[in-house]
């Protein structure tokens, strides 16, 4: 499965339909906020928000950055892993 980017999101699928994304927004030079993640039903339970997690954790490291997880999912999921707990913005 290939995630890819697009401003402000990463995606699985076609960029006007995907299957699943997680959408960010840069709040300054040093912050995004992780605000929805979506994964249609049919595709559920295959680990694919993780992957997308992955991979704005990835941009995060990359660009040096913190982020607020407005997004349940991301939220729950960055404090339970404690190499991504250290991104969350507080």
């Amino acid at each position: 499965m290939e995630i890819k980017q697009t401003k402000n999101r990463f995606y699985v699928g076609e960029a006007d339909r995907p299957t699943a994304h997680l959408d960010y927004r840069e709040i300054d030079e040093h912050t995004v906020e992780a605000y929805h993640t979506v994964v249609r039903p049919e595709l559920q339970g295959q680990g694919i928000a993780k992957k997308l997690l992955d991979r704005l954790m990835e941009y995060v490291k990359a660009n040096d950055l913190k982020v607020v997880a407005s997004c349940s999912y991301v939220d729950v999921k960055m404090r339970e892993d404690a190499e991504y707990d250290k991104y969350l913005e507080r």
